[in-house]
């Protein structure tokens, strides 16, 4: 019997003989569940990452797993404050304009090369390289010069730059070794070290000894306790639910209607990412008319009702949202946001319709479009039936991300063809978000707004602090309100929930979606 159980863990499909099939199917679980405890994290997720280049993406499924292997300059605690990470300290001038990071000593990338200010400086130089074309580029701020001056790494701005500390705090650092030619090989100084990518099927990280923890979030003060980070992709929901029930997996990303069947369920526990600051919102082709003009955008708001996007779409996990700041970050009051947006009132946009010519007759036909993202494809489902209700006709679009973000980018350049309300999304530990998304020409969908007033202002929130950049960046929210560039809809607002049952402990995440596993140990 002990011979057939050996051969049955190495393998339990060939072992049904002299067992029965039901007792081989239990069997195989908890091998599997003996494996994933004994020293295994294995996080099931719909979608692979992209890319292990830091400086050539802005995906946040990209940014967990680098995360993971690179680490951080510096460290934002659960309050947002900044804290000392693989920098020791951060010192800003008077003026804001010069930053001086000190390194701590000693600190190795996983290939035994150094983690030191050069690293720091050649990860600043790259990063805002014209060349590497990185999305994330601002965050770095409008650089006039940097150098090292011995265990520090001396950055110098042109412009004051208000986000930068925030940035700063969640900002990967990759070790220069990681680019090798052509080819990325993923080296950093993190608590995980890359092991392997077998691209649509699994990334696998494994701990790094030598690893020290400085970030307050953690408590584990050296390397995880877990050996092995397993990044599982597992495209349906229903299959990484079954996999997290048989103890196949660790952590799944759940369906919404998995999320809120067992959100208050004694077997398993739920992270809804409370540090996430993410916000969904709808854009508008403004170069195609009607779009062009503000009645027909605000027609638009005027028909959607958040409250049942948020009980339909997303199962009741969010709520309504009327702010181009995110909750959680510098800027968001919602008060102040619902005296500039269009509120629910499916006449008025009728009556606005009706101003443009619109009717029963003429009918506003439109474009209704996003990428795949749970509760996103039922959204707009729930906001067909809203437009239908006020006569706007609309066609749903719903693809992958890749498509869809080709295609927008040149529909939001166009001036002719059929006008498109499109889904978009954002989140960030700094409200200076708004510059990457509205900044003309630009923004990640060229979503950007030729607006010279605008533009200034999302320059000048960048360069003030306190009580003046909060008044700047309300008249930028109440800019978007008014002219209704952005329709703000619920919050939280996509997906990134994280299921695992109930004997695992000590997971959690930092700021916007990034996982941290350092604590995690299964019971």
């Amino acid at each position: 019997m002990l011979k057939n159980i050996n051969i049955f863990y190495s393998n339990c499909f060939r072992i049904i003989w002299k067992i029965g099939a039901i007792y081989t199917v239990i069997f195989c679980f908890t091998a599997s569940n003996v494996f994933a405890a004994s020293d295994t994290i294995i996080l099931a997720r719909g979608e692979d990452s992209t890319t292990m280049d830091l400086h050539k993406t802005s995906r946040s499924v990209d940014y967990q797993v680098m995360d993971s292997i690179y680490g951080n300059l510096m460290a934002l605690d659960l309050n947002g404050n900044v804290s000392p990470n693989y920098a020791e300290k951060m010192t800003v001038s008077d003026d804001g304009l010069t930053y001086r990071f000190t390194m701590r000593e000693g600190i190795k990338c996983h290939d035994g090369t150094p983690f030191d200010a050069a690293a720091v400086k050649w990860n600043f130089d790259r990063a805002t390289d014209p060349d590497i074309a990185n999305p994330m580029a601002s965050r770095y701020g409008d650089i006039a010069e940097s150098y090292v001056e011995g265990n520090d790494y001396v950055l110098k701005l042109k412009t004051a730059f208000s986000a930068l500390p925030a940035y700063a705090g969640e900002m990967p650092i990759m070790c220069p070794s990681s680019i090798q030619g052509d080819e990325v090989v993923p080296i950093g100084a993190g608590p995980w070290k890359f092991v392997s990518w077998d691209r649509g099927n699994e990334i696998v990280l494994e701990r790094n000894e030598d690893y020290v923890n400085y970030n307050p979030i953690v408590k584990n003060p050296g390397p995880p306790y877990m050996k092995r980070l397993v990044w599982k992709v597992i495209p349906e929901a229903t299959a990484r639910m079954a996999a997290l029930k048989a103890g196949e997996v660790t952590f799944i990303e759940p369906s919404l209607p998995d999320a809120a069947a067992l959100v208050n369920s004694s077997e398993f526990k739920m992270d809804t990412a409370p540090l996430s600051a993410q916000k969904p919102y709808f854009g508008f082709t403004t170069g195609i008319a009607p779009f062009n003009d503000v009645r027909a955008r605000r027609a638009i708001a005027h028909a959607i009702n958040r409250q049942q996007i948020a009980d339909i779409a997303f199962e009741g996990l969010v709520k309504p949202n009327y702010c181009p700041i995110s909750p959680g970050l510098f800027g968001h009051n919602e008060e102040f946001c619902k005296k500039y947006a269009p509120v629910y009132d499916p006449e008025k946009g009728k009556s606005l319709l009706a101003e443009l010519g619109y009717n029963s007759d003429n009918p506003l036909e439109i474009i209704l479009q996003t990428g795949v993202s749970d509760g996103w494809g039922k959204t707009l489902e729930v906001v067909q039936q809203q437009l239908n209700d006020i006569g706007v006709k609309s066609k749903i679009e719903y693809t992958g991300w890749g498509e869809f973000r080709t295609s927008i980018k040149e529909r939001n350049l166009a001036t002719e063809g059929t006008p498109v309300v499109w889904m978009g999304g954002m989140s960030g530990v700094d409200p200076d978000y708004v510059l990457f998304l509205w900044n003309y020409p630009g923004g990640p969908q060229n979503q950007g707004i030729d607006n010279p007033a605008l533009q200034q202002l999302l320059l000048d929130q960048r360069t003030t602090t306190g009580a003046a950049r909060l008044e700047v960046l309300n008249e930028i929210q109440k800019f978007l309100l008014e002219n209704v560039y952005e329709v703000l809809l619920v919050s939280p607002g996509w997906s990134f929930l994280t299921l695992y049952k109930s004997n695992v402990e000590g997971f959690q995440r930092k700021h916007v979606v990034i996982p941290v596993f350092n604590d995690v140990k299964i019971n």
